[in-house]
């Protein structure tokens, strides 16, 4: 497979309370066998506002040995809404997009921390381009 034919594929998972105290939740992904992956998009379709004043929840891509290797898209405080926020709105969540060949793609949704109380849910959603 060529860099002009991708096999693109997105992930999505389901409603995380950035807000809550149960602690992260962690998700692991498995890329087509002998293909090296791009990853192209991180996003969340924010379904209740954002107040993560102290900590930004965040969704972080990477690998077992480090957590936000391609990617880490802070979600900002104040994030209103019926709103999708991804790379456009955090400029530096992309942080290294090429994925080596059969690495096991490790993603992780961080809860936020507010000074008073945090809030903040929605549904994360990443795009890899698959080669």
């Amino acid at each position: 497979m060529s860099y002009d034919s991708p096999m693109t594929i997105g992930y999505n998972f389901a409603l995380m309370d950035f807000g809550a105290t149960a602690g992260d939740t962690i998700h692991y992904i498995s890329g087509p066998a002998g293909k090296r992956g791009m990853l192209r998009s991180v996003s969340v379709a924010v379904t209740e506002v954002f107040a993560c004043s102290t900590k930004a929840g965040n969704v972080q891509v990477g690998n077992v040995s480090d957590d936000d290797a391609y990617g880490k898209l802070n979600i900002a405080d104040g994030t209103a809404a019926n709103t999708v926020f991804n790379e456009g709105d955090d400029t530096n969540a992309i942080i290294s997009a090429a994925i080596a060949a059969d690495t096991v793609v490790k993603v992780t949704l961080d809860e936020g921390t507010d000074a008073s109380a945090v809030t903040g849910q929605g549904t994360p959603h990443i795009i890899i381009d698959w080669f």
